[in-house]
């Protein structure tokens, strides 16, 4: 316990209260703030119930209210990096980051803010971040292609559809699963269903099965456009193996 509480102490020390963000990067770049932190929080959560300090859950919460506004779209697309005033914390403009362009949205992070909205409701109880995560579970959903795997980028070109990214489709699975396990009954196929789906595409289209020499289990994953292409990621993985979990049973939560 002692050492994620030092984890929790170093996300909180890079909250810029004025901004209400948590930075991503440290030299000129102090200003920054990713989708992929809306994962990262879930450890001030986890602070906050083992210390009994609420401060930890205030910096997650507010993080998440201010990637609420500036990093998702009304149709529940999101953008990677948002750059902020580090002196006056307003908002200046947001960067492609590891996606295609400023404008598109990079299916990783897309599946890091459907997850990062659903843990940070289910610690906060707060409908705002549900409704976020459905916002972009919808959208996620609705822009797979037909082997719901997604390209490493939702907003691409048909001639430049080139690169796959499993990490995306294992990480958005777990994350609708979360989904299907809070929401109303009527509610639940919708999101597990899909879930289902992306899992039994990548068990079938992109596992190693039949290469015991590889030493991962997807293949065809995407860091970007430009680096990491067409290879085996280790978040991948692992949300691969977390989604067949939650499936087989497993209730325990490490986020």
């Amino acid at each position: 316990m002692r050492r994620g509480i030092e984890a929790a102490n170093f996300l909180a020390a890079r909250y810029n209260p004025v901004g209400k963000f948590i930075r991503a990067w440290n030299e000129d770049k102090y200003g920054w703030a990713i989708i992929d932190c809306m994962l990262n929080i879930s450890l001030l959560f986890w602070a906050s119930k083992v210390t009994g300090d609420p401060r930890y859950k205030h910096i997650a919460i507010s993080h998440a209210e201010t990637t609420m506004q500036y990093g998702i779209r009304e149709d529940g697309s999101t953008k990677h990096i948002l750059s902020f005033d580090a002196e006056t914390g307003a908002y200046i403009e947001n960067f492609g980051g590891q996606g295609y362009s400023a404008e598109s949205s990079w299916s990783r992070g897309t599946a890091w803010g459907l997850y990062g909205f659903i843990n940070t409701y289910r610690h906060s109880g707060d409908e705002r971040f549900l409704n976020t995560a459905k916002r972009i579970a919808h959208y996620f959903i609705s822009a797979l292609p037909e082997d719901q795997v997604p390209y490493w980028d939702f907003r691409l070109a048909d001639d430049e559809r080139m690169f796959k990214d499993s990490s995306a489709a294992s990480i958005a699975a777990s994350g609708l699963l979360e989904l299907a396990a809070i929401v109303p009954v009527g509610e639940k196929s919708l999101y597990a269903n899909a879930a289902e789906r992306i899992l039994r595409s990548l068990t079938e289209n992109y596992a190693t099965w039949e290469q015991p020499e590889h030493e991962a289990i997807l293949l065809h994953g995407t860091g970007s456009g430009t680096s990491f292409i067409d290879v085996s990621l280790i978040y991948g993985d692992y949300y691969y193996i977390e989604t067949v979990a939650k499936l087989n049973g497993w209730k325990h939560r490490i986020f």
